[in-house]
């Protein structure tokens, strides 16, 4: 929770940049951690963490490559779940 403040407080200092750079991880099917990130544009500070979380679009990965979808042509998707 504290580091959750520490965001929150620097979101709302911060009036500069338009941006914030989202890293979505999850765990692999071999129990390993993956992740990616992307950055988000267009974002108004200072932001909310609501307003942030609203602006994740849903994204995919490469399935048989991680071990979470069998076969070749097998995407797999990340959907947001915190921040």
């Amino acid at each position: 929770m504290a580091a959750l403040k520490a965001l929150e407080a620097n979101l709302a200092k911060d009036t500069q940049a338009n941006y914030v750079m989202a890293e979505y991880v999850w765990i692999d099917g071999f129990g390993g951690l993956r992740s990616k990130t992307k950055v988000i544009t267009g974002v108004t500070l200072p932001a909310t963490i609501e307003s942030l979380k609203a602006r994740l679009p849903v994204w995919n990965f490469d399935g048989p490559s991680t071990g979470q979808a069998p076969g070749q042509d097998s995407e797999a998707i990340l959907k947001p779940q915190a921040v």
